[in-house]
């Protein structure tokens, strides 16, 4: 078999231009493309296809090529093999380099961070709804395109979400799962690589060679395996967005985001809450901000028509600023919780709230844009006959709830619903038992919210809320 080739090869319709980089599988090469005219890479794999060759290489230009429409996933523009044997790819030129050499000239601010891991989960969210896990997220496989966008790139060693065959991992930035070989990867396994390429924006490194400074691969595995997270120690980043981070990089894959799409509306409302924007997310059929965000757009753009307004209409505009102004103290207390539906009356020690899809009560629907809501996940319920009682001494409340369609593995996920909690999503916990016991909150009542998990990670459509109030003394 043929190694990487001498020269590069001959593509009807295509010039060469210059080598831009050789691996130990592939060779790429600058090429102009003469119809349509532009400048274009090609991948040209290191050694002539046999049968198993030909699968790999086939397998990254279909999975390229699938998700291709997406902004931030490199566009393939062709496959095909070279006269002499040998598979190629032609794929959009990225003249930006990539964010490794960002990484390693310079650290990124807070908000640009932000920024970034938006696009990027909106990218990664619509790969594994397409059942494809990448395996290999990092720096050095996020691509700056001719208008500076990052695109997410190099699936060869991407897999169908079901393939179980053994695939290789860039130790960096690999979860303690992959590098143990307890799994051959995962969307979570993903999230995590997402989250540790977003830490190295910080801080310059990989997470667990920031500060640890390993002296050999085997020593960087056993810190990620065995020890905490290093501190990012950037005072300009707030401490939500690092325990933002934080979730996401959890040693146990069950206490990370539970899809890609969940942790860019949790980086959403970091950005919101601090930079006062939040970046869309960019997936089709999903809302391009969560609910509650939308809210509070939507009141600030009242407060500026408002605002402009207010020179020609002076006592109007009092009596709408102060209703305005409340209405804007109580999107604050929820920045980042949304409370659908929760009972607020206190006759009684325990209260159910309806689950949801009820048609008299849009309210339920907030979080919907926080989980998966294609063909597959539609199927699933939400729990049902949620219901919440305090103990005797007021200290505790035990929650309970049914499964409507009980699947073997499934887990519940549940988080206390609470106003002034302004980290909801580093909350959230998973159980396999239809109960829990929590402490009673301050208040009158407390909330909480369950969705049903699937063995496979997909979630309820929107999850069952209610709230038991205190008994009165």
């Amino acid at each position: 078999m043929a190694n990487i080739p001498m020269r590069p090869p001959k593509l009807p319709g295509y010039d060469f231009v210059q080598m831009l980089g050789s691996g130990a599988t592939a060779t790429v090469y600058l090429y102009n493309q003469r119809m349509p005219a532009r400048p274009v890479a090609v991948k040209v794999s290191a050694k002539t296809l046999d049968p198993r060759a030909a699968a790999l290489f086939n397998r990254e230009a279909n999975f390229m090529a699938k998700l291709s429409s997406h902004p931030y996933i490199l566009p393939v523009y062709g496959a095909g093999v070279t006269s002499d044997g040998h598979g190629y790819i032609v794929i959009e030129y990225a003249p930006g380099g990539t964010y490794n050499s960002i990484m390693k000239d310079r650290s990124m601010t807070c908000e640009q961070v932000l920024d970034l891991g938006i696009k990027l989960s909106s990218a990664l969210f619509t790969a594994h709804r397409s059942n494809i896990i990448h395996h290999d997220i990092k720096p050095s496989n996020i691509l700056i395109t001719s208008k500076g966008l990052p695109v997410l790139g190099d699936f060869g060693i991407s897999t169908d979400v079901y393939d179980r065959t053994e695939t290789g991992f860039s130790p960096p930035w690999a979860p303690p799962e992959v590098l143990q070989h307890l799994t051959n990867g995962s969307e979570a396994a993903d999230i995590y690589s997402l989250a540790a390429t977003l830490y190295a924006m910080f801080v310059g490194c990989s997470p667990f060679q920031h500060e640890y400074h390993p002296r050999s691969q085997s020593e960087l595995i056993s810190l990620i395996v065995n020890q905490p997270l290093p501190r990012l120690n950037r005072p300009d980043v707030p401490v939500d967005v690092e325990a933002v981070l934080r979730r996401a990089l959890n040693k146990d894959p069950d206490q990370r985001y539970y899809s890609a799409l969940e942790f860019a509306r949790a980086m959403q409302r970091a950005q919101f809450a601090y930079f006062g924007h939040a970046t869309p997310v960019t997936v089709e059929g999903m809302p391009a901000y969560p609910k509650d965000i939308e809210r509070r757009r939507r009141a600030t753009d009242q407060r500026d028509q408002i605002t402009h307004s207010s020179r020609r209409w002076v006592k109007p505009v009092g009596i709408t600023v102060g209703i305005l102004a409340a209405i804007t103290a109580a999107a604050q207390i929820f920045a980042f919780v949304v409370v659908p539906r929760m009972d607020s009356a206190t006759g009684s020690d325990t209260k159910q709230v309806a689950t949801p899809r009820t048609k008299d009560d849009d309210n339920n629907r907030n979080n919907q844009d926080d989980v998966i809501t294609d063909t597959a996940n539609a199927q699933i319920p939400s729990p049902e006959n949620l219901n919440g009682t305090y103990a005797a001494d007021g200290s505790s409340v035990t929650f309970t709830w049914t499964n409507p369609d009980p699947q073997s593995g499934d887990t519940y996920a549940w988080a206390i619903v609470q106003g002034s909690n302004t980290d909801q999503s580093a909350q959230t916990v998973t159980t396999s038992d239809p109960t829990v016991t929590v402490n009673a909150q301050e208040g009158s009542q407390t909330c909480i919210q369950v969705s049903i998990v699937r063995k496979n990670r997909q979630m309820s459509v929107s999850p069952a809320i209610a709230c038991a109030s205190k008994p009165q003394e």
